[in-house]
This record gives structure tokens, sequence and C-alpha cells, in this order.
């Protein structure tokens, strides 16, 4: 299908603007993301970026972005089998996608983002997928209310999940302590936290995410 734009003509600030709606590159979405959305990152591997432009033209040709969302494979690799259990439905590794990222920037636009998803998720049911998930984390002050609005439905919570952390309060992933463990040959049971001890990390648990679905 190739790059999509969706235009609309929306009410804000007392007068008739254009939201516009399309594919993104990578190199658009990296420093967007990385300024708007509260992770700091950007998902790795094969996603889809959107953006919405909306507001003061950015240029001759374009309007600046306010939003940008990242629908991407889930890192969890037996996701789609979990949600095919979880929901009876015909879930597969090709027809559902993560919503990894949504971000806007400030300040807040009259149009909302329900809007943009629901253009984003339209492009992606042309494409071929069938089923979004995502995850709101109260760890964050996140409790999915932009999920809820846009037709997801909640099917409960994850498990906690156990990460380490160094001095500086920096999140290090799991394999770090691991591959010490197995490089000193420390052993079961005790290795991981005698390699933490070696780093200079310390283990601590997020509570459990919400798991939001939406069939499209």
């Amino acid at each position: 299908i190739g790059l999509q734009r969706m235009p609309a003509q929306l009410l804000g600030a007392g007068r008739l603007s254009k939201a516009i709606v399309r594919e993104a590159s990578s190199a658009e979405a990296r420093p967007f993301i990385s300024k708007w959305h509260y992770s700091g990152n950007v998902p790795t591997g094969r996603n889809i970026f959107f953006a919405m432009e909306h507001g003061q033209p950015a240029d001759l040709f374009s309007h600046e972005i306010y939003a940008m969302a990242a629908y991407g494979p889930s890192a969890s690799h037996d996701l789609h089998g979990s949600m095919a259990r979880t929901t009876g439905l015909p879930i597969t590794f090709d027809n559902i996608l993560e919503l990894r990222r949504l971000c806007r920037s400030e300040p807040r636009s009259s149009v909302p983002l329900t809007w943009f998803l629901a253009r984003c998720h339209r492009i992606l049911k042309a494409k071929g997928y069938r089923y979004i998930v995502s995850f709101s984390d109260p760890m964050h002050g996140h409790n999915g209310g932009i999920y809820r609005a846009a037709n997801f439905a909640h099917l409960g919570k994850t498990a906690s999940a156990t990460h380490n952390i160094d001095k500086d309060g920096n999140i290090v992933h799991r394999r770090v302590p691991y591959h010490h463990k197995r490089a000193k040959g420390y052993p079961k049971g005790v290795g991981m936290e005698m390699a933490r001890k070696d780093l200079g990390l310390t283990k601590y648990t997020t509570p459990p995410k919400d798991r939001w679905f939406l069939e499209l």
C-alpha cells in the first residue's frame, strides 16, 4: 500500500485547520518519540510509524507533527498465542501488532488521539492486520483511559516484571547480569545475586501492567 495520508477538516482554536494522518519514517519518529514519550526511547526492530500533522505549517508542503504512534511485533514471542488462547480468536504472529508507543506534543490540541488512532487502524486493517494489543503502565501514571476511549477491551493485567537498575537509576537488561554470571561460573540459585553485586545492580519488581485489546 505504501505511504498513506488521511486528511480531514477539524474545528480547533476557533478556526478550521487541516489534520493529516500518514505513515512516517523512523528518521522522523525517533526524535519526536524520544522527546515526547515518557520512556524517552524508540522501540527497535520492524515497526510501522504514523504521524498526525496538525497546526501551523512547518514548511510549504507539510504541517507540524502533533502526534506519533509506533506499531510492531511484540517483544514477547508468544504474545499471539497467549492472546489467541485468551480471546478464542484466530490470532497469529502475522495478524496482530502491538501499539508500542503513542505520544503527542504540547500544548494539547483539540484533535483527540482517539481520532488519530482510528485512522492508523484503518490503514493497518487495509494492510491485513486484524488485532491490536497495548499495555498501560500504572507505574508511570497511565490508567489506560485513551485505550478505553478508543474502544479497546481490557483483558486483565500482566504478571509483575523483574528488572535491574544501576546506581544512577538506569534500567539494565536482565541479560547483562545473566551473562556475567555465566562468565564467572557462579552457581545456580545464588549466581544472579552474586552477579548483581559485582555489577553494582539492584533488583526491583514493577507492578503489573494493564492489557488492552482491539479487533479491527
